[in-house]
């Protein structure tokens, strides 16, 4: 497996991925005409305009394999003065999950935010009706430390729980063995 930084012409398959897993994932959250009819076309507008658009501080990581597209994560470094970076993104493809995938992905992340010496810290926000996302983020040092309501992406208003990490190289060395054994 390869980690690379996407292109443009990643675009579709980004979004393809994304809105498959909001399919799997979010079925409690959102409603199935948004997520059978409008979630792909939501996503795919929405990834054109990252790529066409970019910030300054945007960071997207794809993870392949002879030639399939596992997963990708977006970041956005020193997003928050209280909480650091930004893991904005992390989607693994479902039958590679369970592989190490969304861990390397992350790994990647908290070198970068070490190598760019930007704050130390990152977090991500987690829909509370996905389960498996959270027990995984408790499993790898994730810290909830709020749960909010929201209503800004889907088609209805959901809860989401901002999920930790205040030392990037601390997650880095906690997760160097689980990264060498997968």
């Amino acid at each position: 497996m390869r980690l690379r930084e996407a292109t443009k012409a990643d675009v579709e398959k980004i979004a393809k991925l994304h809105s498959v897993s909001w399919q799997q994932n979010y079925r409690a959250s959102f409603s199935a005409e948004f997520l059978d009819n409008l979630a792909f076309d939501n996503r795919l507008n929405e990834w054109k305009n990252r790529f066409q658009n970019p910030s300054l501080n945007q960071y997207v990581l794809i993870a392949e394999e002879d030639g399939n597209f596992l997963g990708f994560m977006c970041a956005y470094f020193n997003y928050d003065d209280q909480y650091g970076t930004l893991l904005d993104n992390l989607h693994v493809a479902l039958n590679t999950q369970g592989k190490g995938i969304g861990t390397k992905l992350m790994a990647a992340l908290a070198k970068e935010i070490v190598q760019r010496d930007s704050t130390n810290d990152f977090y991500l926000w987690v829909l509370n009706t996905n389960i498996a996302a959270i027990k995984y983020y408790e499993k790898i040092g994730g810290v909830a430390k709020e749960t909010v309501e929201s209503n800004d992406i889907g088609d209805k208003t959901f809860l989401k729980i901002r999920y930790y990490w205040e030392d990037a190289s601390l997650f880095l060395e906690n997760t160097k063995a689980k990264i060498h054994n997968t």
